[in-house]
């Protein structure tokens, strides 16, 4: 009743051997699966609309990032003590825009949209702190309330008053 298997050995070991060959490549070259999934836009609606005004008001003057990370423009100088706590403390903050030189990339000033959120107790904490610690590296922070529309020449203005 087995005789077909008997018959057949080669062909099955060679199948059974491919099936497992592809199998552990498929392991080894597969990529690990992640829960990250694709944000919509970098960026909220209300920052969307102020981005747009900003470029207008900027009209080349300035390269415009958005999203930036504070640590990104903020450094801990080696030796400062505690500096891993106070490296801490802007690791997961984000400035919303940052004005930077053309040719250097050099930042020039930062600006932060400032929702009703930012009315919160734990955002005023935050917002101070963020506050002290660009002012103490001598960067510029241009805090500017959210608003239905803005206007390109106001923006220049409050940008010039800073720089």
């Amino acid at each position: 009743m087995l005789d077909w298997v008997w018959n057949l050995w080669p062909i099955l070991l060679v199948a059974a051997m491919i099936y497992a060959t592809l199998t552990l490549i498929q392991h080894l070259a597969g990529r690990t699966t992640t829960p990250y999934v694709a944000r919509e836009r970098l960026v909220t609606k209300s920052e969307l609309l102020f981005f747009h005004e900003l470029r207008t008001a900027v009209g080349g003057d300035w390269e415009i990032f958005g999203m930036v990370r504070i640590a990104d423009i903020l450094k801990v100088p080696k030796g400062i003590k505690q500096r891993r706590a106070w490296l801490n403390k802007i690791l997961s903050k984000h400035i919303d825009f940052v004005l930077c030189d053309n040719d250097t990339l050099e930042v020039i000033v930062a600006i932060e949209l400032d929702d009703p959120s930012h009315n919160r107790p734990h955002r005023i904490e935050r917002d101070e702190f963020v506050n002290t610690a660009f002012a103490d590296a001598g960067i510029p922070l241009l805090r500017i309330p959210t608003q239905a529309e803005y206007n390109p020449a106001e923006l220049r203005r409050m940008i010039d008053h800073e720089v």
